[in-house]
């Protein structure tokens, strides 16, 4: 018989260690998943609060930056709408300047605008044209050309000018007659047969 209580001592005793040790690993699984939910909370929380704390940062930097270069961007809109107003204007007061300067008609300018902005046929609106003259006309600092308004400028400074009449009907008979020399087998096809009698 106390081999028998031995024996349950024994047992109770290893019952108890077990039950201790389950708890025990209950309790740390209790007590790790409850650290998590906290740690991801307050990671949370201090994301949130430095991302609201650069936001304003940098909000009010932005702010200062603004009340700081106001004038300046103000400033520099105003130049750019006043150019661009200027260069319209330039334009269009351009014809005035011609006449008093150049003694040139307005009825004798043609606008183009690009690559050169006006040519003038001196002496058109009284029938006979004295001059022909090319214009570029500038409204900013500097009269610099761009490339193409110079190599406009050298083309005719060297002579490089002509003078082409071109008669449509005669350009495009020649232009059929081209087709005709290039594609005979098609045009043949498509050119009604003249040797053959109408009913």
């Amino acid at each position: 018989m106390a081999a028998e209580v031995l024996l349950l001592v024994v047992l109770f005793v290893v019952v108890i260690i077990a039950v201790y040790l389950y708890a025990r690993s209950k309790a740390f699984a209790e007590a790790r998943r409850l650290f998590e939910e906290w740690r991801q909370r307050e990671l949370s929380s201090i994301r949130h609060e430095v991302e609201s704390e650069v936001r304003k940062e940098y909000e009010a930097k932005l702010q200062q930056w603004l009340q700081e270069n106001e004038k300046r961007i103000s400033e520099d809109a105003i130049q750019k709408s006043l150019a661009t107003i200027l260069g319209r204007v330039g334009e269009e007061l351009a014809p005035l300047i011609m006449f008093a300067s150049y003694g040139i008609e307005p009825k004798d300018l043609r606008h183009i605008g690009s690559p050169i902005d006006y040519i003038a046929f001196k002496g058109y609106s009284k029938g006979e044209v004295e001059e022909i003259i090319f214009f570029e006309v500038k409204t900013g600092k500097t009269s610099r050309l761009t490339d193409v308004e110079r190599s406009v400028r050298d083309a005719i400074a060297s002579g490089k000018v002509r003078y082409v009449v071109i008669n449509i009907k005669e350009e495009l008979e020649k232009l059929q007659a081209t087709l005709i020399k290039q594609h005979p087998e098609e045009t043949a096809e498509q050119t009604p047969d003249k040797t053959s009698s109408s009913p």
